[in-house]
């Protein structure tokens, strides 16, 4: 695997993270938790942490399928 592959899954890894981490939230029941771009999101930043490095995996692997000798 190159160095240009891993860069571009930890870079898709780190987009899905940015867009799914809860910037904000309100005090409701049940609570309500929004991205730093205004949409709702799961309140637990454990979800972003776990579908970032899911992404970056899923890519990598795509990249890493895509590359290789047959």
């Amino acid at each position: 695997m190159t160095r240009r592959n891993v860069a571009l899954a930890l870079l898709a890894g780190l987009v899905v993270l940015v867009l799914l981490f809860p910037g904000s939230g309100i005090d409701r029941q049940p609570p309500e938790c929004y991205s730093v771009f205004g949409y709702v999101v799961p309140c637990e930043a454990g979800w972003a942490v776990a579908a970032g490095a899911a992404t970056a995996g899923v890519v990598a692997m795509v990249l890493w399928l895509r590359s290789r000798r047959r």
